[in-house]
């Protein structure tokens, strides 16, 4: 069940997402593909760059399994601006990452933006959408 009721603290939703964005960094840091799967949707999709499109919950954790399985996988990032419907069951959160790795031995850093599509659903707010990009130059990185 979706809630639709009006967002009656909008304060109170931004802090419950960075809750959730919080939780999410802590489950990179623990390298938990299955547990960030969990943050989306049931319907929602991961879109990385430079790889297909992620639809689904196991789709999910094998596109994060992939990602955190590259040799010195760190990744950080940071919300800029949430906004909160005024219905108060979808959001938009928009930041910046930064990644480090170290595929094939070589080290490799990269900063970037994203975004992410909230959706409130059963009362908890769950990732629908979740796009990212490099600020690199193509064939940089």
């Amino acid at each position: 069940m979706v809630e639709a009721r009006g967002a009656s603290d909008p304060a109170a939703e931004e802090k419950a997402i960075r809750a959730e964005v919080d939780r999410w960094l802590q489950l990179i840091k623990a390298k938990d593909a299955a547990g960030i799967a969990g943050l989306y949707a049931e319907d929602g999709a991961v879109m990385p760059p430079n790889g297909p499109i992620g639809k689904g919950p196991a789709a999910i954790q094998q596109t994060w399994a992939g990602m955190m399985g590259i040799p010195g996988f760190d990744l950080n990032f940071a919300p800029e601006q949430i906004l909160i419907s005024s219905s108060g069951d979808m959001a938009l959160d928009r930041g910046t990452y930064r990644l480090a790795m170290t595929p094939n031995g070589t080290a490799v850093s990269d900063t970037g933006k994203y975004v992410v599509v909230w959706r409130k659903i059963d009362g908890k707010w769950k990732a629908a959408a979740d796009i990212f990009n490099s600020d690199l130059p193509v064939g940089e990185g």
